[in-house]
């Protein structure tokens, strides 16, 4: 969704003494928050922070922080993957969900021995000519103006990327190699994330390190696919403060 309707679903008290006191800039940060706080915070679904993540381990990162573009994963949001993803220091990452590469690009800056493999629809794809009507997509409007990997190329770091083109609903996961460290920040509904999902712990065999982007309640289908895999004893928790769930299987 855009990130101004975001923003006026944030209005609140607190937020309109920003607007007076420190600006319009502060009071867009404050009803950014707000929106984060109140259509992030789902009951059932238990928390986790950051620190809590971490443990003892400390993530050196890099971030390339800049105005935001609709469709990119917010600064505080791009520290959380990044940070684990450094932590973990996988030897293959996969990415469900290119658009421009802005978490992409920070994956591979931040994981100089990593193979981060990316993959997102063909450039040409059009939803009246869409061959699979059985896989509802969302976010068309992303679809339809982006330019995949338009941050990271022609970058150093695009040595260690691997962008691949396809619908993830058909496209052959085993093109991804062996990846232990998953995003999966495609298509939001309900069938998008269960099949993304499953097709990512399979091959793993079971064993990495989840990260779901969007689990907040303009994205039903996404809190659905949660609650139904935690119902199967797997502990997938929300990052306090982000619409980011986190799962590190066995």
């Amino acid at each position: 969704m855009n990130r101004f309707i975001k923003i006026l679903l944030g209005l609140n008290i607190i937020s309109f003494f920003h607007l007076f006191t420190s600006g319009p800039g502060a009071w867009m940060n404050a009803c950014w928050k707000g929106f984060v706080g109140a259509w992030t915070y789902i009951p059932e679904i238990p928390e986790i922070t950051l620190g809590e993540i971490l443990g003892d381990r400390i993530s050196q990162i890099k971030l390339s922080v800049k105005s935001h573009e609709d469709g990119r994963l917010p600064d505080d949001q791009a520290l959380c993957v990044v940070a684990i993803a450094v932590a973990e220091n996988p030897n293959e990452v996969l990415e469900i969900g290119t658009y421009m590469g802005h978490t992409t690009r920070q994956l591979a800056e931040n994981l100089p021995n990593s193979v981060i493999h990316t993959v997102d629809l063909p450039e040409s794809f059009s939803p009246d000519s869409d061959p699979d009507k059985s896989m509802p997509k969302d976010d068309l409007h992303l679809v339809a103006r982006r330019k995949v990997g338009r941050e990271f190329q022609e970058q150093p770091c695009a040595m260690r990327i691997n962008q691949h083109f396809g619908d993830s609903a058909n496209w052959n996961f085993a093109e991804a190699g062996k990846p232990t460290f998953f995003f999966i920040d495609g298509a939001h509904t309900y069938e998008y994330c269960k099949s993304d999902s499953e097709k990512c712990f399979a091959l793993c065999g079971g064993k990495g390190v989840f990260l779901w982007h969007d689990c907040d309640r303009l994205h039903p289908g996404v809190i659905k696919f949660v609650a139904e895999w935690r119902k199967l004893g797997r502990d997938l928790r929300r990052i306090a403060g982000t619409p980011l769930i986190y799962w590190k299987s066995n």
